[in-house]
């Protein structure tokens, strides 16, 4: 069959990537900040919900560190983006 392993700065997969694929490639930059990064996600997620009906009503995130697990959720009615 083939195939390859190949190191990439980040990913995105599921039914809404195709709608923010360019967002993530305009406003990802290595080496920022947890709270950064929570808000790079935040508004990636943001965008692809308000396009995509299967995107679910809110946005869980999970940071995992060498400190331990912090989670949070942000409800529909209180993303940066929406329709």
């Amino acid at each position: 069959l083939g195939g390859s392993v190949v190191r990439v700065p980040y990913a995105c997969d599921g039914s809404g990537s195709g709608y923010i694929s360019g967002l993530i490639d305009a406003t990802y930059k290595p080496g920022m900040t947890e709270s950064e990064c929570v808000e790079f996600v935040t508004k990636a997620v943001s965008h692809a919900m308000a396009r995509d009906g299967s995107s679910g009503g809110m946005i869980r995130t999970l940071v995992i560190t060498k400190d331990g697990l912090k989670e949070s959720a942000l409800e529909g009615n209180k993303l940066p983006f929406g329709p």
